[in-house]
């Protein structure tokens, strides 16, 4: 494509992005699929070009007074492409190296590379096999930070596709039990395929039952702490939005406590940088249920650890 091409294509992204409600990749990946003379070299110059933009443009103005400008100027820069490995992560980044693909250690989680670029992971034959996953640094250390271990009880109570239930599985290398819960059937399925692809045991439900050591909420949430990802989400997200948001954080988050063994620990996660989605529903659901006291909770963000934003507060039930 010559580069006015180029200029032309990038406004008519551009101008689809802004009156859909579906995520910028999704719009350029169908723009290019659907326009078969865009070459992979052209396809690269325009998202990038499709990003530059998204990125340039100024936040609406009452999230700037949710999110530190520290912050918000972190979610500027490019996220890195980063896996989270199944075994001993030096050998699979000489594996990795004699595919043509260098990496470096997560600086921070012990389960990380950090690749030099990205690449197709489906033909790749190390993700075939399971031993590679890819999972944002943050989200690796919530899920480490929750210290499930060999042996326990698991509901992931709000699974998705069970990026962190397969990490659980990794944490508990085959021991215990992993229950995974989304009210979405097809989550759960994609779940399943992927359980077989890493070679662990996970179940699926979508109706929980019994009691678990560990019950982890990864709730639904604004995403703010993605934002590295999806320049364009900060432009779509509503303040109506995030009332809702919050309103579902916490009537997840009480539902689960039924299923927390006593003496038992509830985990809950969000990727969020909004203090009304992590600490005051912290404080809230502390005050609402004198039967569980705080254990610990941290925050992880673009600005402070180079990752996606997020955040984690772990509660143990008590007897009164």
């Amino acid at each position: 494509m010559k580069p006015e091409q180029i200029e032309i294509a990038v406004q008519e992204v551009l101008n689809e992005i802004d009156v859909t409600s579906v995520p910028a990749n999704e719009v350029l990946n169908h723009y290019t699929r659907s326009r078969r003379y865009i070459g992979s070299k052209d396809r690269k110059i325009l998202t990038q070009k499709v990003w530059d933009e998204l990125r340039a443009r100024p936040t609406p103005k009452w999230i700037q007074k949710l999110i530190s400008e520290k912050e918000l100027q972190a979610m500027n820069m490019p996220a890195d492409f980063i896996l989270r490995v199944n075994g001993d992560r030096m050998q699979m980044q000489q594996l990795l190296s004699e595919q043509g693909i260098v990496t470096t250690l997560t600086p921070i989680s012990p389960l990380g590379l950090v690749c030099d670029k990205r690449f197709d992971l489906n033909t790749n034959p190390l993700y075939q096999q399971g031993v590679i996953e890819v999972q944002d640094e943050g989200s690796q250390l919530a899920a480490l930070a929750t210290g499930i271990q060999a042996g326990d009880t698991v509901l992931d109570y709000c699974a998705g596709a069970g990026g962190k239930s397969l990490c659980f599985a990794w944490m508990m290398q085959g021991k215990g039990r992993i229950v995974a819960h989304d009210i979405s059937k097809r989550s759960l399925q994609e779940l399943q395929k992927r359980a077989k692809r890493a070679g662990v045991q996970i179940e699926t439900t979508l109706k929980p039952q019994g009691k678990f050591l560990h019950v982890v909420v990864d709730a639904p949430c604004s995403g703010s702490g993605t934002w590295r990802r999806c320049p364009d989400a900060r432009f779509k997200l509503t303040q109506a939005q995030v009332k809702k948001l919050v309103a579902l954080q916490m009537e997840i988050l009480n539902k689960a406590t039924k299923f927390v063994a006593k003496d038992g620990k509830l985990h809950y996660i969000t990727c969020s940088l909004l203090e009304m989605e992590n600490q005051s529903q912290m404080r809230t659901f502390l005050k609402h249920n004198p039967d569980f006291k705080l254990i610990h909770h941290q925050q992880w963000t673009p600005a402070t650890t180079c990752t996606d934003g997020f955040f984690l507060a772990s509660f143990e039930k008590v007897s009164l």
